[in-house]
């Protein structure tokens, strides 16, 4: 896909979409990618340039867990928003 976009510089992750930085909480993941990331900005000096990060996630990517995950986050999300404006009145 970043290949389409033509993007000056970019990287890529393999990652379940919405993961691009790792698990929430993995802060020392998180952390090493963005720094990646980062020295890929500085030093890439031809355009289009695409850097494959070889980072794994770890287990399959499975799409029935990934669409579940999503549907309790938004779930999860849509009961804060009601509780958020039920204690507002």
């Amino acid at each position: 896909m970043m290949s389409l976009v033509k993007a000056p510089r970019s990287v890529f992750v393999d990652f379940p979409l919405g993961h691009q930085c790792g698990r929430p909480g993995d802060i020392q993941l998180q952390t090493q990618i963005l720094k990646d990331t980062l020295d890929v900005l500085v030093r890439a000096k031809t355009p289009g340039t695409l850097v494959d990060l070889t980072y794994e996630w770890g287990e399959p990517f499975d799409w029935d867990t990934y669409l579940r995950d999503v549907e309790e986050m938004v779930a999860e999300e849509e009961t804060h928003l009601l509780n958020i404006s039920g204690n507002s009145n």
